[in-house]
Order: C-alpha cells, then structure tokens, then sequence
C-alpha cells in the first residue's frame, strides 16, 4: 500500500469514529420527529426509508467534522482521527482492515447509503451530503453499557448530550494532534521586504486595482537577492497571463479587486501553508469579507491552484449604525466590492477532497488532500 496511506486506524479511532458518526447523525426523514440515529434505526430494526420519506436537506461536510472533533476535545490525540481520514471514511474509502483486524469494517456509506445521501461537492465549502441531520441529544439506550462506559473512558465527557450551536462550529485546528502540520510562518520583516505589485502603468506611476504579493519561504543570496520593487505593466493582463504570472512565483499570491485597493496596501490576503504526509493547509486573513455563501467561494484545482473569490463590506465613506450615521475620517481598509485572491499550493491535490471552513475570526482555512501516490 502506497506509504501514505499506509497507516491503520487502531481499534480505539475507530470505535470512536463508527459511533460518533452512527450517533450523532441521523436520515432526515420528513415524518420522523424526533430524529432517530443510524445506529439506533439499525438497532430497533427498522424498515429501510424510501426515496419519498426523504426532506430534501443536505448538511455541510464541515459540519460533520466539527461535531466529531468537538465530541473529542478533551480526547487523547491518540485516538483521534485526523481530517483527510475523516473525509476518507465519509467518502467510504477509508482504507480497511483497520490495525489489528483481518476483516474491513463498515465506513458512512454503510451508515447512510449512497443512493439516498448523495455527496454533493462544493467549490466553496468542500462537500455537502444530502438528507442527513445532526442529533445533539441522541437515544443511546440501545447502546451495551461497555460501550457506553468505553465512550465516556475515551472522549473524557459524561454523556453524550452536546450543546447544538457550539458543536456545529467547533473549531479543531490542532497542528500537533491532528493535522502533524509545519507551518511557514512569514516574518513581519520579510513581508516588507518582499513586496511586489503588478498593475497598469499609469503617468504617475500608481499601481491600480491588480496586485501581486510575493511572500519570502527561501533565503537568497545578496546576487539574487533584488530586494523590494515594482513591475508594471503596459496594460491590464489577461486571465490567462495573469495566472502565468501568479504560477511562476513560488509561494505567491495574487490580488485583484478591492482586496488590491487599501490607502496602504493590501489589507486582507495574508496567510500561512502547511505541509503534511498527506495533505496541505492554508489560512488566509478575509477581514471585512461576507460569509454569506452566495458572495463567497473558493476553487481548488488539481494543480494546486486556489482561487477564493469574496465582497468586501469595509472602507465605506459613511457607516448607518444604531440608528446613527457615522463619517469615516479614514478608509484604511479594503472599499466595498468584489475582490479575487489566488495562489498555488506546494504539490498537486485532489480538488474532490477538499475541506474549507470560513471562521467568526475572519480567518478561512482550508485542507486539500494530496494527490494519492500510485504504488510502484
């Protein structure tokens, strides 16, 4: 098995992850209230659902990852799962047996079949399921007491009641337990003194609104070392030459729109990669930025590339709040608009398993999984 991928879940990831997902998680039935779990539907021995019970509704992938790392919060990393397996075992390809088994184990779709829970992927927020729904305060009496016992021993919590808004929009992001990520972190220094701009070539020489940002992952000789400048361009370049120009530069980023219009630069774009085994995280700082899924997307490509593309809320002349009108002294930050930002990632990923997640903290983070090596 390729190297990887060639780690097995022990027995404990599993038993955690299979009843966290079979618990927690329940088909959205139409006349079926309260929600009654995967797990416990199989215990009762129910008849299987038709296409017609369904609701129609579908549940982010984030979601789900959100409630089984909140679940394990005060778990030992030991026995928790990290993300690319996560989103392994609920695309069903978890690679099986597990650690100390000679038999495959059951993954999601043995939970919820495909047929029915159809997984549907998103460029912006990396997947969503249909017809399934989160159950925070699930019937566990169909569950062995052992097991109940072995759940509260592992997760550290005293039942499994979980409080609905807090589980939805954990955030787990733990480098050491469980991505193993090594953070490029960009000195301050560094920012400063690498910072190029591209855009069109005015009479009083002014970059305009395309920007280019070049972020300093490498220690250069003094000979190649040209410390900062500016590149003009006789005119505004195409798509297509601008993303040739935002691929040749290693570790770059590119800003167009208002992103690229800040009285002092740009204010919002700056990020952090990281590199696992097996996958690649970025953070990128969208202060100002909607959330709203209608003004927000993000697009992974197989080579890497990123492209997130919002609307700025910030930098108005005059702000209504309260009832009052308020006149800006200031617009430091980005005006309102539509922006564009794009980079390339290290390596080649799979864009199918791609998992991004737009935080309160105005931070968004995404994890793309590296593109699975064949075995030679």
């Amino acid at each position: 098995m390729d190297s990887v991928y060639g780690e097995l879940l022990t027995d404990d990831q599993y038993f955690l992850l299979y009843l966290i997902m079979g618990t927690y998680f329940a088909p959205d039935l139409k006349q079926e209230r309260p929600h009654k779990s995967a797990l416990q539907r199989h215990a009762e021995g129910l008849p299987p659902y038709t296409v017609d019970e369904l609701a129609g509704s579908d549940i982010d992938t984030s979601v789900i990852a959100s409630v089984y790392y909140y679940v394990l919060r005060k778990a030992e990393p030991s026995v928790v799962v990290r993300l690319p397996w996560l989103l392994q075992f609920v695309h069903g390809d978890l690679p099986t047996p597990m650690r100390g088994s000679a038999a495959p184990r059951p993954q999601f779709n043995y939970l919820f079949r495909p047929e029915f829970h159809r997984l549907v992927h998103c460029k912006n927020r990396g997947g969503t399921i249909e017809n399934i729904v989160f159950v925070n305060n699930p019937t566990i009496y169909y569950i062995e007491p052992e097991d109940i016992e072995r759940f509260k021993r592992l997760t550290g919590l005293e039942d499994f009641l979980l409080d609905r808004d807090s589980a939805m929009s954990h955030i787990w992001v733990s480098d050491k337990v469980l991505y193993d990520i090594t953070v490029q972190e960009e000195k301050t220094e560094d920012i400063l003194q690498h910072n190029h701009v591209l855009g069109s070539a005015l009479h009083n020489a002014t970059p305009t609104s395309d920007s280019f940002r070049i972020s300093s992952s490498t220690n250069p000789t003094p000979v190649d070392d040209l410390g900062p400048g500016m590149i003009f361009l006789p005119s505004r370049p195409s798509r297509e030459e601008w993303s040739n120009l935002v691929a040749t530069i290693k570790s770059g980023f590119a800003l167009t729109g208002s992103a690229a219009r800040g009285q002092i630069g740009p204010v919002l774009g700056l990020m952090d990669i990281g590199e696992s085994e097996d996958s690649y995280l970025f953070r990128v700082s969208l202060p100002g930025v909607r959330r709203d899924e209608k003004d927000f997307s993000c697009e992974v490509e197989n080579d890497g590339s990123v492209l997130i593309k919002g609307v700025t809320s910030t930098g108005e002349k005059t702000v209504e709040k309260y009832s009052q009108v308020f006149e800006m002294q200031s617009q430091n930050l980005c005006p309102p608009g539509p922006f564009s930002l794009s980079f390339k990632l290290p390596g080649p990923v799979d864009p199918q398993q791609f998992h991004g997640t737009f935080a309160t903290d105005a931070i968004f983070e995404g994890i793309a999984w590296k593109v699975r090596r064949k075995k030679i």
